[in-house]
């Protein structure tokens, strides 16, 4: 029994960690951006005072040869303090040349910018650190070809190693999606190892888009190609078919035809379409073990016997009965728009618009293209031993859910789900890992800054809303979340919110770094430095203007966690 007034060791050893997790992303965050004022001031020769990590009554103190290094009281922020900042400070003779008021405007301009700097190098050294850690990537070898995409019809094959595109070495999978992303609807020349020969296809990347709940949709780049290949996982939705007479169900895992080891289900699907015959099948079937909570694999035996059937159209096919199992409905959510449109777990989608739809994926992704459309979706059912094609029509919804970090998010709903493995891509090692680490981790620390950025003027422009603005309490909760992952997850963290606080202090805000900078863009203007008086007004309206967001941010907070 548990005494309900003893604490939970395990809740409170979480909190505590949760304090931890909150101290080191504050703690990382200001260390790096005052030091950045701090190393840049060291540089051109001012005279630095004092180095603080938080404000209010000093808890440390170490005085050093020239600057006094302190801890405070309040660790959310902190300052670096140079010699002449305040007019008040008395300016001895022999530090006149290094006081702040001496120095170059653009050193000043320099010292200034060098806090927001350092947050946006900050991510750029964690990517680094992490990318570095990789020995193995994603090769650049086709894992599966969709059917009827621009790379299908081009004749690439699952298997091709990509060599090259339009001349352009293409040793990682990064590199092709990178090249097909940037050249939508220009022909690109791929060299391809295919069964130790070189040979050539001309394919030209087509655009698809996905839209979101607001904002513009974003553009992708589509051949039609798959790191991963799709594994020959099966389904039966005829019990009378070859397959169902032979025992076959949905999520078979196919692992050989007469002997013949069978890679994906394109490999399997070229082997049954060939002559009518009897075939040995051998396959793993999942079982649910519900005390240990997993699934086990069973290996079993079947022969299928394929038949041949002439279609209406008197062209001949071979009849068996298997489909993939990523077109099968694993799950169907209630009330969700394709329940209320009649469709249920088991059920084989078939079509989208009256157009064949035969990757799960692909149905996916004309889904997100167009949110706010009707669609018409057709699929087959098993009823009473037939098979029934059925159709209806829904039109998604979008649901405010809440995330991991407790924010509202938009979630769109179609309410189907598919349950299919998907296969191991070929890895390669990385060449140079140094110096991909470093590649990498510019490009992805700029496209963070990018999209941060962009994300972050939508909200001061109107574009957002203005609830995705955080305070303490929403820094705590997303440092308590990613810590709980690992160290590593918290540093990534700590690489995004680095790049907020760079951006907010960029802010043209008077007592913010960007308000320096506008000042010092004026005065150069006007080859003067503003009145003093003129100066404590536009701190005065500067610090309005900070407790304004404070305040909108706290509030947030309130409604977020707390009512």
């Amino acid at each position: 029994m548990i005494d309900p007034r003893q604490p939970d060791l395990g809740e409170s050893g979480s909190a505590h960690m949760s304090v931890i997790y909150f101290l080191v992303l504050v703690g990382v965050l200001v260390v790096i951006h005052e030091f950045g004022h701090f190393i840049a001031a060291k540089l051109l020769g001012f005279k630095v005072m004092r180095f603080s990590f938080g404000f209010g009554q000093p808890l440390l103190r170490v005085r050093g040869p020239e600057t006094e290094y302190q801890i405070a009281l309040f660790p959310l922020g902190g300052y670096v303090r140079i010699l002449g900042e305040d007019p008040e400070d008395d300016i001895p003779e022999e530090l006149a040349t290094r006081a702040w008021s001496a120095k170059p405007l653009w050193q000043r301009l320099i010292v200034v910018f060098a806090g927001p700097f350092a947050n946006f190098c900050l991510p750029i050294a964690i990517y680094f650190v992490t990318f570095a850690g990789d020995t193995e990537l994603p090769a650049a070898v086709v894992g599966d070809v969709l059917r009827d995409t621009p790379a299908d019809r081009a004749g690439i094959e699952p298997g091709d190693e990509i060599l090259s595109i339009d001349g352009e070495t293409t040793r990682y999978w990064h590199d092709v999606e990178q090249t097909v992303h940037n050249n939508i609807g220009n022909e690109l020349r791929f060299k391809l190892r295919r069964a130790g020969h070189n040979i050539e296809r001309f394919v030209t990347p087509i655009e698809y888009r996905r839209r979101k709940l607001e904002g513009p949709s974003s553009r992708h780049g589509l051949i039609g190609i798959t790191q991963a290949p799709f594994l020959p996982q099966v389904g039966v939705i005829d019990p009378t078919s070859p397959a169902g007479a032979a025992g076959l169900q949905t999520g078979d895992l196919i692992l050989s035809v007469d002997g013949s080891a069978i890679a994906n289900w394109r490999e399997l699907q070229s082997t049954l379409n060939g002559q009518a015959r009897r075939m040995n099948i051998m396959y793993m079937r999942g079982q649910r073990h519900q005390a240990l909570g997993v699934t086990l694999l069973e290996p079993k035996h079947a022969e299928l016997i394929t038949k041949a059937e002439h279609d209406m159209s008197g062209n001949r096919q071979t009849i068996h009965g298997l489909a993939p199992a990523e077109m099968f409905v694993a799950a169907v959510e209630e009330e969700s728009p394709v329940d209320l449109a009649g469709l249920r777990p088991g059920d084989l989608v078939t079509r989208l618009d009256d157009k064949p739809v035969r990757h799960w994926m692909v149905l996916e992704r004309l889904l997100q293209s167009q949110p706010n459309r009707e669609w018409k979706l057709s699929w087959q059912r098993s009823v009473a031993g037939k098979v029934v094609d059925m159709s209806g029509t829904f039109t998604q919804v979008f649901k405010s859910v809440r995330d991991e970090y407790g924010n509202p998010a938009p979630l769109l709903v179609f309410g189907a789900h598919s349950s299919f493995e998907r296969g191991e891509g070929s890895m390669v090692s990385i060449d140079g890992p140094i110096r991909y680490a470093a590649s990498r981790a510019v490009e992805h620390g700029g496209e963070a800054i990018r999209v941060m950025a962009s994300s972050f003027f939508s909200v001061l422009r109107g574009q957002a809303p203005s609830d995705e603005l955080g305070g303490p309490i929403m820094m705590f909760r997303v440092a308590s979340v990613s810590g709980a992952k690992g160290w590593e997850a918290l540093f990534l963290l700590i690489a995004l919110v680095s790049i907020s606080v760079g951006l907010i202090n960029l802010l043209p805000i008077p007592v913010l770094d960007g308000g320096h900078i506008l000042i010092f863009v004026v005065e150069a203007i006007w080859r003067r430095p503003l009145a003093m008086r003129t100066r404590e007004r536009i701190n005065v309206i500067g610090l309005a203007l900070v407790a304004v967001i404070t305040v909108l941010a706290l509030r947030n907070d309130v409604v977020r966690y707390i009512m």
